[in-house]
């Protein structure tokens, strides 16, 4: 397998930076999941969240910092999380991949599912 090859969920979770940055929102946990669940109507656990983003952090897919203490949350601080360039490129080939695969076949997936 590539070292950039993803999975669905770790897609959606690189694509919810991309989203959040592009309204130039923070991305932390509560916001991603918020997004990740309008978008997908998938629910995902903030425990595979934090390790899916962990794991990609490892890869250097994506980079996180702590902000500001907050009193909302009793002083702690949220993890933010950013997509790295690397994680960009990976992203981007990895969709292109299925995309590619997928190129022609959705009328016969529309078929088969009839």
């Amino acid at each position: 397998m590539a070292r950039d090859a993803l999975g669905e969920l770790e897609q959606i979770m690189l694509f919810a930076l991309v989203a959040l940055d592009q309204a130039s929102e923070p991305a932390y946990g509560a916001s991603i999941l918020r997004l990740i669940e309008e978008e997908t109507r998938r629910s995902v656990s903030p425990g595979a969240l934090h390790t899916g983003y962990e794991r990609l952090q490892r890869r250097g897919f994506v980079s996180s910092r702590l902000g500001e203490p907050s009193p909302v949350r009793g002083g702690r601080r949220k993890r933010l999380y950013e997509l790295t360039p690397s994680g960009a490129k990976a992203l981007r080939a990895s969709y292109q991949r299925v995309s590619a695969m997928a190129e022609g076949r959705l009328q016969l997936l529309d078929e088969l599912a009839e």
